[in-house]
């Protein structure tokens, strides 16, 4: 079984000449290879997030880690950012980031006495009128 120009044909297309090849050189045809190329992110295929959800979620959690350090340490920088990636994980990606909003209120919160602590010892300091020794022993 062969075509009029000498290729062989196959058997399972009875009367079909060459579907599905070029008729040139006996080469396969060229598909659109965009719709194999894309992630299943960016498709969105049952099972898998969105771009944009995992990108919401990634900030979400970027939120939530900011906000957990910011109860232990730079408490007054990493509680502010961890809200706002939070915010922003809720406004533009539409994903819950409770709890780095929570975290995050609560370093900004520990933070704010640490720098209210401070400032008053150093007002009291300034502030506190000049005692000594002297002072308490003229008292009786």
């Amino acid at each position: 079984m062969s075509t009029p120009n000498g290729e062989p044909q196959n058997p399972y297309t009875a009367g079909q000449p060459n579907q599905g090849q070029n008729q040139q050189f006996g080469q396969y045809r060229q598909y659109p290879q965009s719709q194999y190329q894309q992630s299943p992110y960016q498709q969105g295929y049952p099972g898998y997030p969105t771009q944009a959800q995992f990108e919401g979620s990634q900030l979400a959690q970027t939120s939530m880690v900011l906000g957990i350090l910011s109860i232990f340490i730079l408490n007054i920088i990493l509680g502010p950012i961890a809200i706002a990636k939070a915010n922003r994980a809720e406004r533009v990606f539409n994903t819950a980031a409770t709890a780095g909003k929570v975290t995050g209120w609560i370093g900004t919160i520990i933070g704010l006495f640490w720098v209210l602590g401070f400032v008053g010892t150093i007002l009291m300091a300034i502030l506190a009128p000049e005692m000594s020794y002297e002072t308490y022993d003229n008292g009786f």
